[in-house]
């Protein structure tokens, strides 16, 4: 396990600099990007993280047995990984 990794709660949110999306702004990029509509999905997953020197989203959610799993920078909102499989 990378040692350097941990998992940040909401009041740690106003630590981060720069220009921080929000939780929501996350999920709706990668809504976006999946071309999904967030009435359609459930969302298992949405929190902020620190990992390899950089604050992501780490974003989950399942539509129709897909499970789609996105990590979206914290600052920039440019979405750095995506993949989607059969949900089990």
């Amino acid at each position: 396990m990378n040692e350097n990794k941990r998992n940040l709660n909401i009041e740690e949110l106003d630590k981060v600099a720069g220009g921080q999306i929000t939780p929501e702004e996350a999920f709706e990029r990668a809504l976006k990007h999946a071309n999904k509509k967030k009435g359609s999905v459930r969302l298992k997953k949405n929190e902020l993280d620190f990992d390899d020197g950089i604050y992501k989203y780490e974003i989950e959610f399942v539509e129709n047995g897909v499970e789609y799993e996105f990590d979206i920078d914290a600052e920039s909102g440019r979405i750095l990984k995506y993949d989607k499989d059969l949900w089990d």
